[in-house]
């Protein structure tokens, strides 16, 4: 989901009364009412576009149009961020921003693609934003099978050497990423598309 900040301060007194913010050119009118916000879904692809970009906001519930700079971010769970941190013992996952990926050698998933070599089914590697979902993946293919070492790759690193021009880094040539599948049902229900450039601004 992708998480917009404003760049915005409070002055004392309007603090003292209950809050407020100031927007761009300093004026503060900032209501205290999540009225009109909606959740929205959108495809990862486009979140990770937003998330290494600023762009400017109207919020829809403050008078006149303000626009504010906002900022977007993928963020997991706390349950996976700290799965991360069991699996690979370092300040990685510390970090705000770092998204994990759980993957396991030897499981692969149909791929999208009709044929691999050979005129063979094509597979592709799976990594998951949930390990609890890795592991029913791994549960319904080898259900006699002790499940192997889980590792763990960062989404924002695997997403730029996705489309890094001319890169060489075979471990993303056949990757897919798995959705969260209460995440898929609950975009069917949605019924709103995100609409970029704007925001419902909060104290």
């Amino acid at each position: 989901f992708a998480k917009a900040k404003t760049e915005a301060s409070a002055k004392k007194e309007d603090e003292e009364a209950g809050g407020g913010a100031i927007d761009d050119d300093g004026s503060v009118d900032v209501p205290d009412a999540w009225g009109r916000a909606q959740i929205a879904t959108v495809p990862l692809d486009v979140a990770m576009q937003l998330s290494v970009k600023k762009t400017q906001s109207v919020a829809q519930n403050t008078k006149g149009g303000k626009k504010f700079s906002t900022f977007y971010q993928v963020i997991p769970s706390t349950e996976d961020l700290n799965a991360a941190l069991r699996i690979e013992n370092g300040p990685r996952y510390s970090e705000r921003g770092r998204v994990p990926l759980f993957y396991v050698d030897g499981l692969t998933v149909p791929s999208s693609d009709e044929e691999g070599d050979g005129g063979a089914a094509a597979r592709a590697n799976p990594v998951y934003f949930r390990i609890r979902d890795l592991k029913a993946e791994w549960q319904r293919q080898h259900p006699e099978s002790e499940l192997p070492t889980v590792k763990v790759r960062e989404l924002n690193e695997t997403f730029r050497a996705m489309i890094r021009p001319g890169g060489k880094d075979e471990s993303v040539k056949n990757l897919v990423f798995v959705p969260i599948p209460e995440s898929v049902e609950k975009s069917k229900d949605s019924g709103r598309s995100y609409k970029l450039g704007e925001m419902i601004l909060t104290k």
